[in-house]
């Protein structure tokens, strides 16, 4: 399965600067990897204006293909991501115990985010997020992305699912020139399941998206720079579970909660994933 993200970024509207995304999560499990989960994928916009150099990169990878087994996360960083972000409390994992479940989720708190080493405030913090998805021939996929109420922050500004306005200023920013600035910030929680030919849900997955654009004034009021920032998506997870669609589980149903259950602390939530039978 092709790894892809796509992010439709719309520029101003009047005075106002709008964004907005049309999301497909990349962290989706590649042919030959039933399950798979990543920490941080960060993508900012390089913008000469700012002085701001564009980048791409992932920071932690957990997978596992249909030999089975489980994989408790590679955490080597050679994209440099820790140049722009820190973690804390750090997890992740990807589990296939085929035909029984195949499972994936992330853990973790995001200590900072800055987009330069200039920047006054981090623009990002959290408390921590939690995502899975999950699916057993058995029972429903499941799909789950978990943060306490005000616990995502930019510029310390709580931004809940949806979009929020949060202003700043250049220094905060890291970005000389600017005196003044509004974000849109765009969060979405993706909890996602698609249906396989012949009936099923086969797939899931999960993830947190922030989108963030901005519209920046110089000391005179002339806007400076108009347009998409960055994005990350936290925690990103798939699970392809066509794979053992036609098979009967080794196990009845119910008895030892599931593996992305106790990672995520919380249950899983279901999506209507039955067995094929086709």
């Amino acid at each position: 399965m092709a790894t892809t993200l796509r992010s439709l970024l719309l520029t101003a509207t009047g005075s106002v600067a709008v964004l907005g995304a049309v999301l497909a999560m990349r962290a989706t499990a590649a042919t030959g990897e039933f399950v798979l989960a990543r920490g941080v994928e960060l993508e900012i916009r390089g913008i000469p204006a700012l002085g701001q150099e564009a980048f791409t990169g992932s920071w932690g990878r957990a997978s596992m293909g249909p030999s089975g087994g489980e994989d408790g996360g590679d955490w080597a960083d050679p994209d440099g991501v820790r140049a722009f972000v820190s973690l804390a409390g750090r997890q992740l994992r990807a589990r296939v115990a085929a035909p029984v479940s195949w499972e994936a989720g992330g853990r973790f708190r995001v200590r900072q985010l800055r987009l330069n080493p200039r920047a006054g405030l981090p623009l990002l913090v959290t408390g921590t997020v939690r995502t899975g998805v999950s699916w057993r021939p058995s029972g429903p996929a499941g799909s789950s992305v978990v943060a306490a109420p005000g616990s995502v922050a930019v510029l310390g500004q709580p931004v809940e699912a949806g979009t929020t306005s949060v202003p700043a200023t250049g220094v905060q920013l890291g970005y000389p020139g600017v005196t003044g600035a509004v974000l849109t910030v765009v969060r979405t929680d993706v909890r996602k399941t698609s249906p396989h030919t012949g009936g099923g849900v086969r797939t899931a997955e999960a993830g947190m998206i922030l989108a963030i654009s901005g519209r920046m004034f110089d000391a005179s009021g002339a806007v400076v720079y108009d347009g998409p920032l960055a994005e990350v998506t936290l925690g990103g997870a798939s699970v392809d579970c066509a794979g053992g669609a036609r098979q009967e589980p080794a196990t009845a149903e119910g008895g030892t909660p599931m593996f992305v259950d106790s990672l995520l602390g919380v249950p899983a939530v279901p999506a209507g994933c039955a067995r094929s039978s086709a």
